[in-house]
């Protein structure tokens, strides 16, 4: 059965990430609203939106929708957001969620108050390495994991604060999706000037450690993203989000029991793979899902604000007051 949803925000993200894919769930387009009447009159036109609305307050009371979509920075997503779980409405916000790990720990309250989904768009636990490294990872031939290392190329934003909190959450979210909750963590911040590259060191709370490393340096169009995860006798990694490689543990000698290793490829060629492999479509079918009760939300808020918080830890650490 169709979900009625109603949508917040048409903005140059949405308008790449999110848009596209909407026709390719089981969706009903209630309406669409932005302060740019034009923004959402496009839209309309676009994508099948049935409604236009400059009011979101007004456009929930009248649609009634199952789900809301509110994608406009953290700071709209916190004070509309809260507006909208308040109303009593399941919510889909993008990364950033708030502004601070106090408001993302808010709308988690408020959320479980209310007893309705509050899902963020963290898409790279849906992409296609990271959702295959899960599964692998799950799987007692893998065995406990020992060590990760992570990389992240991404460093836009006007100051270091931008870039920790709304960009390379992206990658704190990721590492702590695959290997766990971190109990310790230690960042140390280049000294090329103007340079935004750090690297964090951490020991998570199963005892494995890790690196999480950040570069301005680094090669986007080529790879903006990797991880390896070390196990016993054992170890998976990705060059990007289309591709993954788990190198299996040999039993014995390789001529007698040979094992093979698991490779996994995904072309990302063309607007809709993109979003299929950097985990946009998978992200939004497992919010969708949520909201009707048939799977479990795999990026609720309550998990965002422990992502939030080591953002916090971080910065705090390589930009001291």
């Amino acid at each position: 059965m169709s979900v009625r949803i109603a949508y917040i925000g048409a903005g140059s993200f949405t308008n790449q990430c999110m848009f596209p894919q909407l026709f390719i769930h089981d969706l009903e387009l209630t309406a669409i609203c932005d302060l740019d009447e034009g923004k959402a009159l496009l839209a309309q036109k676009r994508y099948g939106f049935k409604k236009v609305y400059t009011d979101f307050r007004k456009m929930l009371e009248v649609e009634n929708p199952q789900a809301v979509f509110c994608v406009g920075g953290p700071k709209v997503h916190y004070s509309v957001g809260m507006e909208v779980l308040e109303m009593g409405f399941s919510l889909y916000v993008q990364k950033s969620p708030a502004p601070s790990s106090v408001a993302t720990k808010e709308m988690a309250e408020l959320s479980a108050k209310k007893g309705v989904v509050c899902h963020v768009g963290f898409n790279l636990r849906h992409s296609t390495a990271a959702y295959q490294a899960k599964a692998i990872l799950q799987n007692n031939e893998f065995g406990n994991p020992l060590m990760g290392i992570f990389r992240y190329g991404l460093t836009s934003g006007a100051t270091m604060t931008d870039v920790v909190m709304d960009q390379h959450c992206h990658l704190f979210d990721l590492t702590r999706f695959l290997m766990g909750d971190i109990k310790t963590v230690k960042a140390i911040k280049s000294g090329t000037q103007n340079a935004r590259d750090y690297v964090v060191a951490v020991e998570f709370q199963s005892g494995a450690v890790g690196t999480l490393n950040f570069t301005s340096g680094q090669i986007i169009d080529k790879e903006f993203i990797y991880f390896e995860i070390t196990g016993n006798g054992t170890f998976l990694y990705s060059h990007g989000c289309a591709n993954l490689r788990w190198c299996r543990a040999t039993k014995g000698a390789w001529w007698k029991e040979p094992q093979s290793d698991y490779v996994f490829e995904r072309g990302m060629y063309g607007g809709q793979l993109m979003l299929e492999t950097l985990g946009y479509v998978g992200d939004v079918a497992n919010f969708i899902s949520a909201v009707k009760g048939e799977v479990e939300d795999l990026s609720p808020i309550s998990s965002a604000v422990s992502t939030m918080e080591l953002c916090e830890e971080i910065l705090r650490q390589i930009e001291p007051t």
